[in-house]
């Protein structure tokens, strides 16, 4: 049994190596002027890792996240030596991760785009081989299966955009292309690209569905999945790439439209669920799409740092969420309830995850929130290329969006940690390597904060529009609400995944048929044909070659005679 759990430690020992190489690598970059500085490294710093490409770059917002990647990398590891250590694939788990981080850092520390599209893909499969840990079941199965194939049309816009990038700008480096130096070419083919690119990654509408399908994985997985990495990376994109489609109309108006949807159909989603960690889910999948109306306001900075922020607080609450499903055993909202003695370290700690989450001061959620509604705020006035009524529009949404986000929110600190325990629940807190990193987590929460600029007017609006979304679940909860509402178009989640789970099988069916079809009766015709050729000669040289002698002599001899004939009557 100690060897297992030394063996185990090997693995968040190499995830550590890897964190501080990373840290050593990042934070001289964290007080260089500017978001996304095109200016040579003024410290002639040579980052300390493997040269997987000589055009290995931070920027000061890259270098944020990639310490927020290593730092909720190497807590989810030291977090599954408790929560899964037990498990007989572990080892193979933890090399994902470190695989899984690796390729995060590949994506945000390069300004090559064929690099960053290798990282891109690699993160990609390491999430289908991660949600998918538990094969042995079919939803896990299912889950990994749609999260791959679906993130595989973000895939196709991102290659594509990479393309149109080299063929505009001469350069498949972010640095050579240098858009903000001029005028931006081919503005809306490359942002409409980046769109799809980004939409299947970060599971936006109408992409939207396969991020609360994965919730099978492994829990740390889903806090890795949802806080640091895959899903980060699309926001990522987005900001990174917002140089090069900053003057297209057409592309910011259409990011601005998929980010009002997405934000307010996945808090309502949130707001009726009856299973916690897919109501995270569908928060983050709300969260995700506020990063990305900041960014089409062309504010990517307070996109950038909301992303940072719903980092800290919302791997802090599916790590929460896990401390909750191993003492309950289930993620079922009705499992739990009067966590607060039993479990205090939990308690506390996903407290202040949930009011991150709703926006409260003094969080880092209320300060980064308070940033993405006064860059939708400025936006209104129409001096950027998002016409002034569709950033009015997306700016309502947003706040009608922060009022249903701080109601969930207050909803399920309710029902997970001050409801009533179900009967016979003998509930007990995790062990020191599952609460500390929540201790950890729930600092940052607060520390992530410092330096965050307060926009007073928005600031006092925004708190005002929390405290009524908590209030009301507040006055419900007094009243004696059970607080389970689930309207019938909510609750099946408006039909909006039938496409995925129906029509697109059955049409992909049909077509599948119709080429197998063709493959057999058309394409195949020919390499039958000319195998059964070949074995009819096969055959006739067969009757040949019968190894008599006498047999051999007698048709060389007529071979002769026929010969001469053939000469004597030509001739």
């Amino acid at each position: 049994m100690r060897s297992v759990l030394r063996s185990h430690w090997l693995y968040v020992a190499l995830t550590a190596v890897l964190a501080l190489v990373a840290a050593i690598w990042a934070v001289p970059h964290l007080s260089e002027p500017g978001w996304f500085a095109y200016a040579p490294d003024p410290t002639g710093f040579t980052p300390p890792l493997p040269t997987l490409s000589p055009d290995l770059f931070l920027f000061p917002a890259s270098a944020q996240i990639v310490l927020l990647a290593v730092g909720v990398g190497l807590l989810v590891q030291i977090y599954s030596t408790a929560y899964l250590g037990h498990h007989q694939r572990y080892r193979s788990y933890a090399m994902v991760i470190v695989l899984f981080l690796v390729a995060m850092i590949a994506v945000v520390g390069t300004t090559n785009l064929w690099v960053l599209l290798v990282g891109w893909e690699v993160m990609g499969l390491c999430s289908y081989l991660l949600i998918g840990h538990e094969w042995e079941t079919g939803e896990a199965r299912a889950g990994a299966a749609k999260a791959f194939l679906v993130t595989r049309i973000a895939d196709l816009g991102l290659v594509l955009a990479i393309l149109v990038i080299g063929e505009t700008y001469g350069t498949y480096d972010l640095l050579g292309a240098q858009p903000l130096d001029g005028e931006a070419k081919n503005a809306t083919a490359i942002g409409l690209l980046v769109l799809v690119a980004v939409v299947g990654k970060s599971a936006q509408f109408p992409l939207h569905s396969w991020l609360p399908d994965a919730m099978p994985g492994p829990t740390p997985i889903t806090a890795l999945i949802h806080a640091a990495t895959m899903v980060a990376a699309g926001v990522y994109l987005a900001a990174r790439m917002l140089p090069f489609y900053a003057d297209s109309t057409v592309a910011l108006t259409a990011m601005a439209v998929i980010a009002g949807i997405t934000m307010l159909m996945g808090a309502l989603f949130a707001l009726v669920q009856t299973d916690l960690k897919r109501a995270l889910a569908w928060s983050t999948v709300s969260q995700l799409a506020l990063m990305f109306a900041a960014v089409a306001a062309s504010d990517p900075e307070a996109g950038l740092d909301h992303l940072v922020a719903h980092g800290v607080f919302k791997a802090l609450l599916f790590l929460g969420c896990g401390c909750l499903m191993h003492a309950v055993g289930t993620s079922a909202l009705s499992a739990m309830g009067g966590m607060r003695r039993p479990m205090p370290v939990t308690f506390w700690t996903m407290t202040i995850g949930f009011a991150a989450l709703a926006g409260i001061v003094p969080t880092a959620g209320f300060f980064t929130k308070d940033s993405v509604l006064h860059a939708l705020e400025s936006a209104t006035e129409g001096d950027g290329a998002l016409a002034g009524g569709t950033a009015w529009a997306l700016f309502v949404v947003a706040l009608i969006t922060s009022l249903v986000t701080a109601a969930y929110a207050t909803r399920l600190w309710l029902k997970t940690l001050l409801g009533p325990a179900p009967g016979g629940l003998d509930a007990h807190e995790a062990p020191l390597a599952m609460t500390g990193p929540l201790v950890v987590l729930a600092v940052a929460t607060f520390a992530v904060s410092i330096g965050q600029p307060f926009h007073h007017g928005i600031g006092v609006v925004s708190t005002v529009i929390a405290a009524a979304g908590i209030g009301l679940v507040l006055l419900m909860w007094r009243r004696g609400s059970s607080l389970d509402w689930a309207p019938a178009p909510l609750a099946a989640e408006l039909g909006l995944d039938r496409p995925f789970s129906r029509w697109v099988p059955r049409l992909t069916g049909d077509v599948a048929s119709a080429v197998v079809d063709l493959d057999r009766d058309a394409v195949d015709v020919y390499p039958r044909g000319g195998a059964a050729a070949a074995a009819l000669g096969t055959r006739g040289l067969a009757l040949v070659q019968s190894r008599n002698v006498q047999r051999y002599a007698t048709v060389l001899a007529a071979g002769v005679v026929v010969l001469v004939v053939v000469g004597v009557v030509v001739s």
